[in-house]
């Protein structure tokens, strides 16, 4: 063989793709609890029952690796994490349902959705009674002008009613997907018989 030749081995023996490992979850300590929360809520905002889930979550993963862990005493030390947190100020219900009621006003979202998504961060219904009641009355006469301004908000980021343009009309259609997202008939109806030339801006 010409010494200038040389063999190749087939592209696909070069080198196979390795197997990526899971992180192994660390062992619980009250330190490792301390920082992990902290890198949690740098990065979302969260209710103080939704933040505790999330850390029993780690916890429950932990033990299953570690197994010479006692739950019971790991969840305890979450337990005092979340009264530790709620006692500096980094868990506030109030200042979190407040907050989520605005995003999720300014999105165009229902009084039903909203109530739906707080329920599942683990808030009371009195907890979302006061946050909605307070946010629609600061920034609306009553609380059926803040449900009908959500649902212009909605109407329009869905190209419904006025804003359909050029789309052919489908009024059953459209008031199906307004009652999907949560808004009555009669809200639905009054935003969607709105002519094109009459609507708000929004």
């Amino acid at each position: 063989m010409d010494s200038t030749q040389k063999q190749h081995k087939p592209q696909s023996a070069k080198c196979k793709p390795q197997a990526r490992h899971k992180k192994q979850p660390k062992k619980v300590t009250e330190t490792y609890l301390h920082n992990a929360g902290l890198y949690y809520l740098e990065r979302y905002a969260s209710s103080a029952a939704n933040f505790h889930a999330v850390m029993l979550r780690k916890v429950k993963r932990s033990c299953m690796v570690h197994t010479d862990q006692n739950y019971d005493q790991c969840a305890a030390m979450v337990n005092k994490l979340v009264e530790k947190f709620i006692n500096v100020g980094l868990l506030d219900d109030r200042t979190y349902s407040r907050a989520t009621v605005i995003s999720l006003r300014r999105r165009g979202k229902s009084t039903r959705a909203i109530q739906t998504a707080l329920r599942a961060k683990g808030l009371s219904p009195d907890q979302i009674e006061t946050a909605l009641n307070e946010i629609d009355t600061e920034s609306h006469e009553n609380l059926a002008e803040a449900e009908r301004h959500a649902a212009l908000t909605f109407a329009r980021k869905k190209r419904l009613g006025p804003w359909r343009g050029d789309k052919e009309a489908d009024f059953q259609k459209e008031l199906s997907r307004m009652a999907r997202a949560g808004f009555s008939y009669d809200t639905s109806r009054s935003v969607l018989k709105i002519q094109e030339e009459d609507a708000p801006y929004i």
